[in-house]
């Protein structure tokens, strides 16, 4: 298991108290969504209000059914008005251990992490947690793999920022110079196996006040990722 911890334009939201929920759209044997140029749009429409036990706060959410197996990288694409946005996965099966990498519109590595520790809501071993972070508005693209994975552009740069979950617990890494528009992975191949997981993709909706993510010293950040 690779561990972290050492390593719709123009929202428009619903009016539901659910977050919304859609299904990944690859199938097993595909490779429809393993690249940015493929992610699967996420429309305005899904990010409607948090009620979910398993989800930080009632800030807007959608809720992705996917899955993994083998070398597989999903890719999904949303927008956002800008502030504070936080991801995570939850009720995983199958022993899945999950990746989470974050990267702006021209590809861009700028926050990956991939164990949550200690869990967060509706979380168990293996699963992720990255951010919060203060993202400008934009269309941004949230990559999930296995946690034996990682974004080649993980490995690049030298400006780290550790970030702070809504609880204040460790939530991932932003990367100040990762190198430019390099949104492979080490691996990356046909969706191989049945492990199951939920995405939950959190942003605000507009004029919702951002929550600053904590900063850590880089020196101390840095040998985290030793």
């Amino acid at each position: 298991m690779l561990h972290r911890l050492l390593p719709c334009f123009g929202l428009v939201f619903a009016t539901s108290a659910l977050a919304g929920t859609v299904n990944e759209v690859e199938l097993n044997g595909q490779a429809f969504n393993n690249a940015r140029a493929t992610a699967q749009f996420l429309g305005g429409g899904l990010f409607t209000p948090n009620a979910s036990p398993h989800v930080f706060g009632n800030l807007p959410t959608a809720n992705v059914i996917g899955h993994l197996g083998g070398n597989d990288v999903d890719f999904y694409s949303f927008s956002t008005g800008g502030g504070a946005a936080y991801f995570s996965t939850t009720q995983t099966t199958g022993g899945l251990d999950t990746y989470l990498a974050l990267f702006n519109s021209s590809g861009t590595l700028i926050a990956d992490n991939d164990d949550s520790e200690p869990f967060g809501p509706g979380s168990s071993l293996g699963d992720s947690f990255l951010g919060a972070l203060n993202l400008p508005p934009g269309s941004y693209y949230l990559a999930i793999t296995s946690g034996r994975n990682s974004a080649s552009a993980s490995f690049t740069g030298s400006m780290f920022t550790e970030l702070a979950r809504p609880d204040g617990a460790f939530g991932g890494f932003q990367f100040g110079d990762a190198d430019f528009g390099v949104d492979s992975f080490l691996r990356n191949d046909v969706q191989l196996g049945d492990g199951a997981y939920t995405l939950n993709i959190t942003i605000p909706a507009p004029g919702v006040a951002a929550l600053a993510a904590i900063p850590i010293l880089f020196s101390a950040a840095r040998r985290r990722r030793a």
